[in-house]
C-alpha cells in the first residue's frame, strides 16, 4: 500500500479496490479519498500504451489542469497536494495521487442529456494552456504492424483498409482549419459520475488537450440517442473530416490497446469492430449538424 499518513497526513483504515482504467488502478479509502495509481509502461515510461500523443511529460503537469478546471467551476475533483506540495507522490515502483472521493455512479445511455450538457460546459471553458492535438496515432501505427495477431488475423485486410483510411483522413484534417476547445478525449461512461439528477464529477483528464470539439463528439453515437444528444449539446457547423477522424481513431485506438496489451479480448469486438461497422451510419447521423444550423426535427430514441 502507500503511506498516506507520512505523505498526506491522512489516517486510512478501510481500503477498497476500484476498477480504475487501462492505464491506472484505483483505491477508495474510507469512502472519503480516491487513490489513483499509474501503471508503469513496459518500455519504462509510465504514461501507458493507450496513447494518441502524450500531452505532457507526466501526470503532475496534467493534474495542475484539474485545479484550474475546479476553479473555473466545473465539477472536477482536484487532487490533494502532499506534504511536499507536490500533486504526485512517487514510490519505488509507482506514482500515485490522492483525490476527494466523489460518490455516485458511472453515466449510462439514459444520461445522454446530462452528458451532453456537461460536455457543452467543458467546451465553453476558456482554453487553458495545453498542448494541441497532433492526431499522431502511435498505438494504431503499432497495430498496423501486428495484423497477424491471432485475435484479428482473420480480419487483417479489413483492418488494414480502415487504418489506411484513417491516415488519409488525418492528412485531410490537418489541412482543415477549425476552432479548438478544451477536449477531454475520453468523455462519458466511467469518467462521468452521476449523483441523482446531476453530474457530480468529471474525472480522468489524462488525455486532455486543445482540439476541435468534434474530437469529443464521438460520444454522441455511443448510445441510442445520438440526434437528441447533439441537439441538447447545441451542435452545428461541425466539420465532417474531423468527425470522421474522431470516430475512426476511437474505434481503432480502443481495438489496438486491447490487442497490443493482450487483455479484454471481448472488447476487441465490442469497442473495435462493432464501432467500425457503425461508422457510415454514425457519419450520417452527424450530417445535418455539419450545416451552419442543424435541421431540427422530432428526436426519438434511435439514431
Amino acid at each position: 500500500m502507500f503511506d498516506l499518513r507520512a505523505d498526506y497526513g491522512i489516517e486510512a483504515s478501510r481500503w477498497e479496490a476500484h476498477p480504475g482504467g487501462f492505464e491506472s488502478t484505483g483505491w477508495v479509502v474510507d469512502a472519503k479519498w480516491f487513490i489513483k495509481v499509474w501503471a508503469p509502461d513496459p518500455d519504462g515510461a509510465d504514461d501507458g500504451a493507450y496513447r494518441q500523443a502524450s500531452p505532457a511529460s507526466g501526470p503532475e503537469l496534467r493534474l495542475v489542469l484539474l485545479e484550474d478546471l475546479a476553479r473555473a467551476g466545473l465539477p472536477v475533483p482536484a487532487p490533494l497536494r502532499n506534504r511536499r506540495g507536490a500533486l504526485v507522490t512517487a514510490t519505488a515502483e509507482r506514482r500515485y495521487a490522492v483525490f476527494p472521493f466523489v460518490a455516485g455512479r458511472a453515466a449510462n445511455d439514459d444520461d445522454w442529456e446530462l452528458t451532453a450538457a456537461a460536455l457543452r460546459r467543458v467546451h465553453a471553458v476558456p482554453p487553458p494552456p495545453l498542448p494541441r492535438a497532433s492526431m499522431a496515432e502511435a498505438t494504431i501505427e503499432a497495430l498496423g504492424e501486428r495484423l497477424d495477431h491471432p485475435w484479428i488475423a482473420d480480419r487483417r485486410r479489413l483492418l488494414a483498409d480502415y487504418i489506411e483510411r484513417l491516415w488519409a483522413v488525418i492528412d485531410a484534417a490537418r489541412r482543415t482549419s477549425v476552432g479548438e476547445v478544451l477536449c477531454h478525449n475520453d468523455f462519458g461512461g466511467w469518467n462521468l459520475i452521476i449523483d441523482g439528477d446531476r453530474v457530480a464529477g468529471i474525472v480522468d483528464w489524462d488525455w486532455a488537450m486543445l482540439a476541435p470539439r468534434e474530437h469529443d463528439l464521438w460520444i454522441a453515437t455511443e448510445g441510442p440517442h445520438a440526434r437528441a444528444f447533439l441537439e441538447a449539446y447545441g451542435a452545428y457547423d461541425l466539420d465532417p473530416t474531423h468527425l470522421e477522424y474522431a470516430l475512426l481513431a476511437r474505434a481503432l485506438r480502443d481495438l489496438a490497446a486491447r490487442v497490443l496489451g493482450e487483455r479484454d479480448r471481448p472488447g476487441v469486438e465490442e469497442w473495435g469492430f462493432r464501432r467500425l461497422a457503425r461508422l457510415e451510419d454514425n457519419l450520417a447521423v452527424f450530417a445535418p449538424f455539419c450545416r451552419a444550423r442543424p435541421v431540427v426535427g422530432v428526436s426519438g430514441a434511435g439514431t
